[in-house]
């Protein structure tokens, strides 16, 4: 899940609400056993589902392909076509899946991903992961009235639902919910660092992550800012949230401020 985007927008909380323009997806069918104009589809409803909260956001050229043997990833090296490869492993009609998948990616190239020391990669991660969820129950709402197609309204309550389970089968859930999102950093620190990409505690953290963000979805906007600058060797978790913060404009400060207290980081 790595890529190297920069760009520079102001989200204005006025637009917020309004209909963003879309990145340019392109999808290449082969293996999916699904249409491509129905991948397409989805991974547009996902997009549109982040990329409204920063609309002045400059537009990327994104191409989805399938690998069934790689886990989903965004490629750090364009292809020929100065793309942003996205591989995602689901196939036919799964389309919670290929949502659930395309949020989190997608999410990666919001953030800007640059290359450098992993100690805090476990955070993007976990974003990416509150990305996926964030992503789900929105277009389980817009896809009432909405959807993509008007018969497939009525798969709305499916996307709820795949988020749902998701949450459910967290492993870390019952331990997160009895020690508070403080401790239960604090006690897997150790192991967020060393291994980033575990996704069972990513997945559990990006459930508190997550009711942050719909509590104020325009707090999508900060993230932009999360790798703008070159990642030191060793940097603790709480010096990671001070540089983000020093990235963000004055107005989207707040929202870093408010991850810091949410992690019990000062």
């Amino acid at each position: 899940m790595r890529l190297v985007l920069f760009w520079s927008f102001f989200l204005v909380e006025a637009l917020a609400s309004e209909p963003a323009m879309p990145h340019k997806i392109r999808v290449i069918a082969d293996g999916f056993e699904a249409q491509e104009a129905d991948i397409l589809a989805v991974c547009q409803s996902a997009a549109a589902e982040l990329q409204r909260y920063a609309p002045t956001l400059p537009l990327e050229n994104v191409v989805v392909i399938h690998d069934a043997k790689s886990n989903p990833i965004t490629l750090f090296q364009r292809n020929e076509r100065h793309e942003i490869i996205v591989k995602l492993n689901t196939h036919q009609t799964f389309w919670a899946q290929y949502a659930y998948q395309f949020a989190h990616e997608i999410c990666h190239i919001h953030c800007g991903f640059r290359p450098g020391p992993d100690d805090n990669l476990w955070f993007e991660e976990t974003t990416c992961e509150a990305s996926s969820l964030f992503c789900l129950h929105a277009m389980a709402q817009t896809w009432q009235t909405k959807a993509p197609y008007p018969n497939w309204q009525s798969f709305a309550p499916k996307l709820q639902a795949y988020a749902d389970n998701v949450v459910k089968k967290r492993p870390y859930l019952e331990e997160l919910n009895q020690k508070g999102l403080p401790m239960f950093y604090r006690d897997h620190e150790k192991e967020l660092r060393t291994n980033p990409t575990d996704r069972e505690l990513n997945g559990a953290i990006a459930i508190k992550l997550v009711a942050l963000l719909e509590a104020k979805p325009s707090r999508w906007a900060a993230f932009r800012w999360l790798n703008a600058t070159e990642k030191p060797a060793q940097e603790t978790f709480a010096q990671y949230l001070l540089r983000w913060e020093k990235n963000c404009p004055a107005a989207d400060q707040t929202t870093v401020q408010d991850v810091r207290k949410l992690f019990g980081v000062n």
